[in-house]
């Protein structure tokens, strides 16, 4: 008996494509042409924080009225927990695992439209 292919892509899509997708956000956001002239960040942690926050906001409105499952918001939490926290002892089930499998490509769509398309340095997150 063996790994079933099916838990063998589950934890592929939790252990590294997850984190890789979270990874590319958060390098395009500290990209060259969104430094300042120090060279420092215009995308602080506060506002990158706020970043992930939309994102496990976002997981938490998914109704199975118009997406066909719900997401609950313990759910966005204990996501946030595990991949932006970093909670070694949180898991997923392979049930949950396939929900953000379903659901994170339309999570992240646009997710950092707002930090790369205004003018930062007008907008500042200052309740952080």
């Amino acid at each position: 008996m063996g790994i079933s292919r099916d838990n063998r892509y589950l934890g592929l899509f939790g252990d590294h494509i997850v984190p890789a997708i979270l990874y590319r956000y958060t390098q395009e956001l500290r990209r060259p042409d969104l430094v300042d002239k120090k060279g420092n960040p215009l995308i602080k942690n506060a506002r990158l924080k706020a970043v992930w926050i939309r994102l496990a906001n976002r997981m938490a409105t998914v109704v199975a009225d118009t997406s066909m499952v719900t997401i609950s918001p313990q759910y966005a939490t204990h996501f946030y927990d595990m991949y932006i926290n970093g909670k070694e002892n949180a898991k997923l089930t392979g049930d949950r695992m396939k929900i953000l499998m379903l659901s994170l490509p339309f999570m992240v769509r646009d997710l950092i439209a707002p930090e790369v398309t205004w003018d930062i340095l007008s907008y500042p997150v200052t309740f952080m």
